[in-house]
């Protein structure tokens, strides 16, 4: 099997200031898994999937967590997780 023969045509792209639920709704939408984000010139510049939106703050699919659980995980855990659910 090859890329084509899966892929969705026409490709539906992104521009680089799209907002993450710009893109959630447009692969929604779509019903797709992926968007290329290209600049002005059509030039690629990165690629947005489904997993770029597993526990993101702007979309609200962050880790919700009790008060006292916080206590319990390490520092380094807590602070990985949260850098991944708010970093740009």
């Amino acid at each position: 099997m090859r890329a084509h023969q899966i892929m969705t045509r026409p490709v539906t792209t992104v521009l680089p200031g799209a907002t993450i639920l710009d893109a959630a709704n447009l692969m929604l939408q779509r019903h797709i898994s992926g968007l290329p984000v290209v600049d002005a010139g059509g030039k690629l510049v990165g690629i947005v999937s489904e997993g770029d939106f597993v526990r993101r703050a702007e979309i609200g699919t962050q880790h919700k967590r009790g008060g006292w659980l916080k206590y319990l995980l390490s520092t380094r855990s807590h602070a990985a997780d949260f850098v991944h659910e708010n970093g740009r």
